[in-house]
């Protein structure tokens, strides 16, 4: 009697088989056998799966909208989508930095949201009070759906404040972060910005000085925008007038060493204290959205401004009443892979409300509401939202919102480290 052989399956087969999968169903393969965790780590299979998932969009990758607030809301997601094809999570991102699991167990831990870049998130976990009265807190820096964490020993200047990480992607893969905390130092003047940056190179801090062409009003704190490394901070020129929108300061963090001096980009539009506006940023691009007259614009940062223009529509404007929405609405993001897809609060609803500005087509969308699109999971956190932007309207109706965009990375790469 003839015996059957089995028979193998080729492993360049395997390979494609398994690069179509998502992540998390991915990493569960690399504890099979050391045979496939050697080859999903290799460079080869990690280039494979990116260029197979390349082409992200709105239904391809998850995404949040977080609100960066310290002490009241720590870690508060105003918008997610989750479930999708990439990682197939199966909650929503914020979830995952709750509780924070390395201290699952300590009863007065609290922690904050900072920012986000390229996959990488940015906390700040406080035990309480020390023997001495003060608050002993540390900085952790990664990647909460890998919980894959490093601990980042604070700058010893206590007066500093934590704002922004910024990337540098080589290859698709981040080989290196910033971390930057502001501070005041009492020379500065109103073109000089001072703060200390970590970068992930020396595993140390160093203390920096950035100049502004022009002089600047430092019009309260606002909240950056960060992409590409470069960070984008709303303010005003010391002689903008009272219909000037402002000016956003930019500056490369992995510029030259010696390079100190910072962009100015004006916004565009006019000002008056019944705008609207966000700060975003959309398939790598800086995204501005003004609501002004009951009028919705989307306006895109060009890369070329040779021929003196900063910013150009990226579709045309939307008679808010046309769809149903123009008694105080506030812009809040945008789709991170599709420009068209926005974001806004409408105060007289107290609900969010999506919008397509190619279709022009803008639902409510109801109390910690999640649906299902076919593609993905959606949620809303209608509730914060509110507290967030009902603060806004108190504050300073014409601020220029900018809430944390937080997207997981298109591979699961370490956390960059000090070579030490």
């Amino acid at each position: 009697m003839a015996t059957r052989r089995r028979r193998s399956i080729p492993e360049s087969v395997v390979v494609e088989i398994i690069a179509r999968l998502p992540l998390r169903s991915i990493a569960r393969f690399k504890s099979v056998c050391k045979q496939w965790r050697s080859l999903i780590e290799s460079s080869y299979f990690r280039s494979l799966f990116v260029s197979l998932h390349r082409n992200a969009s709105s239904s391809s990758s998850s995404w949040s909208l977080m609100f960066p607030i310290k002490f009241k809301n720590p870690i508060t997601e105003a918008i997610g989508f989750h479930g999708c094809k990439t990682w197939d999570l199966p909650k929503s991102l914020a979830s995952y930095l709750i509780p924070f699991q390395l201290y699952p167990n300590h009863s007065t831990l609290d922690y904050y949201y900072i920012a986000s870049s390229n996959g990488l998130v940015w906390i700040e976990v406080c035990f309480g009070l020390d023997e001495n009265r003060n608050i002993e807190a540390k900085f952790f820096v990664g990647n909460p759906v890998t919980q894959e964490w490093v601990e980042i020993h604070q700058p010893q200047d206590p007066s500093t404040i934590a704002t922004s990480i910024v990337t540098r992607v080589v290859n698709g893969v981040v080989s290196s972060l910033k971390l930057i905390n502001t501070t005041y130092e009492f020379n500065d003047t109103n073109d000089v910005r001072s703060m200390y940056v970590y970068s992930s190179e020396t595993g140390a801090w160093s203390f920096k000085r950035i100049r502004s062409p022009v002089p600047l009003q430092r019009a309260g704190f606002n909240k950056p925008l960060i992409l590409n490394g470069t960070v984008y901070v709303w303010d005003k020129r010391v002689d903008d007038g009272d219909t000037a929108p402002g000016v956003l300061v930019a500056y490369d963090f992995f510029a030259e060493e010696d390079d100190d001096l910072c962009r100015i980009i004006p916004l565009p539009g006019l000002y008056n204290e019944y705008v609207r506006r966000c700060l975003t940023s959309s398939c790598g691009d800086v995204i501005y959205v003004e609501i002004l007259d009951r009028r919705l614009k989307v306006w895109k940062l060009k890369s070329d401004n040779s021929d003196g223009e900063w910013w150009r529509l990226t579709r045309e404007e939307i008679d808010m009443a046309s769809v149903g929405f123009d008694v105080d609405c506030f812009p809040l993001g945008v789709n991170p892979f599709a420009t068209d897809l926005v974001y806004l609060w409408s105060r007289q609803h107290s609900c969010v409300v999506s919008g397509n500005a190619r279709t022009r087509e803008f639902t409510l969308r109801q109390e910690t509401e999640t649906w299902s699109d076919g593609e993905g999971k959606w949620r809303v956190n209608t509730s914060d939202s509110k507290k967030y932007m009902e603060g806004v309207y108190e504050l300073n109706t014409a601020l220029v919102i900018t809430l944390s965009q937080f997207v997981p990375p298109q591979w699961m790469d370490p956390v960059p480290r000090p070579p030490y």
